[in-house]
C-alpha cells in the first residue's frame, strides 16, 4: 500500500510538474485540477464546513526562516485558502511539498513571518492567502499536497 501511495504521489507531481511554468490561462481541452493555481476543495463536517486552496509559485526561497535552523535549503509557495461554507480555520501543519520521487517536506508552520499565511479561523466568503515554506532536505519538490493523516492526500 505504501508503495502504491508513493507512486500515486510521484505520478501527480509529475503531472504538476508538467503544468509549472506554464500560464495558468492556457487554452486546454480540459483543466487539469492538479495545476499550480487550481482551486481544489476539501470538505469536513459532514458538508457543513467547504474550504478552497489553490497553491501557486513553488520555488526556492530568497528570504531566510527567522528563529529557525535550516538542515536543507529553504522554498515557498504562495497559498489561498477560501472558506466557502461555514468558518475554516486552515490546519497549515497538513501542507507538505513533495518532490518526484516522493521525498515529503512538512511545511514550516512555526516560522513566524509578516508574508506567512494566517492559521486564524476565516468566517464564510472570506480568504486568507500568504507563504508556506519549507525545508527542503533532498530532491527539489515538484508539487505540493495536503493530507489528513492517510496514506493518500486530500488535495495536490
Amino acid at each position: 500500500m505504501r508503495r502504491l501511495a508513493r507512486i500515486f504521489v510521484a505520478g501527480a507531481a509529475i503531472l504538476v510538474a508538467v503544468g509549472v511554468g506554464m500560464p495558468t490561462a492556457t487554452a486546454a481541452p480540459e483543466s487539469c485540477p492538479h495545476r499550480f493555481g487550481s482551486p481544489q476543495q476539501l470538505t469536513d463536517a459532514g458538508g457543513a464546513v467547504v474550504q478552497q486552496w489553490s497553491v501557486s509559485d513553488l520555488r526556492a526561497s530568497a528570504v531566510t526562516a527567522p528563529g529557525y535552523p535550516l538542515a536543507g535549503r529553504l522554498w515557498e509557495a504562495t497559498a489561498s485558502v477560501e472558506a466557502l461554507t461555514g468558518a475554516v480555520t486552515p490546519i497549515i501543519p497538513n501542507v507538505y511539498a513533495v518532490s518526484a520521487s516522493g521525498e515529503r517536506y512538512q511545511v514550516l508552520w512555526q516560522v513566524a513571518s509578516p508574508s506567512s499565511i494566517s492559521g486564524a479561523t476565516i468566517s464564510q466568503g472570506d480568504t486568507s492567502t500568504g507563504k508556506v515554506y519549507f525545508d527542503v532536505t533532498g530532491a527539489d519538490p515538484v508539487a505540493v499536497i495536503y493530507t489528513n493523516g492517510g496514506s493518500m492526500p486530500a488535495m495536490m
